[in-house]
């Protein structure tokens, strides 16, 4: 079992812009924060090649405009993010960033659990364990 933990508010998957040679991802700077950080947390150097589970926790920043019944409410987990960006997209770009560094594809994933939490420190936790 690994977990990671990304800080920052979490990022979503974004399609690539352009078109042909003019074609470019724009969440390319994110990307590299991201596998940086994973990078610096798995000692492992080779990739794991067995299915895999990933349990996706993405802690979203409270809105300033939150009241404080609000912000309490958000802290304890009673109120939800409902809000964008999608669970799908956030789910996405983590796996994108943990092909051929954790994992040698992204197919290996046989399952995966996410959850979008409010919280005070905006982070990404994700946890992998092998089946």
């Amino acid at each position: 079992m690994h977990e990671f933990e990304i800080s920052g508010p979490p990022i979503p998957w974004k399609a690539h812009a352009g078109y042909g040679k003019r074609s470019f991802n724009p969440r390319f700077v994110e990307k590299q924060y991201y596998q940086h950080e994973i990078k610096k947390q798995y000692s492992n150097n080779l990739p794991l090649t067995v299915a895999v589970k990933f349990d996706y926790t993405f802690y979203m920043p409270i809105p300033a405009s939150a009241t404080a019944k609000m912000h309490e409410m958000m802290k304890e987990g009673k109120l939800k993010h409902i809000k964008r960006p999608d669970v799908t997209n956030l789910v996405k770009m983590c796996e994108d960033c943990f092909k051929h560094i954790v994992i040698k594809d992204d197919s290996q994933v046989f399952e995966y659990c996410a959850r979008k939490l409010y919280d005070e420190k905006p982070r990404t936790v994700v946890v992998i364990s092998a089946a």
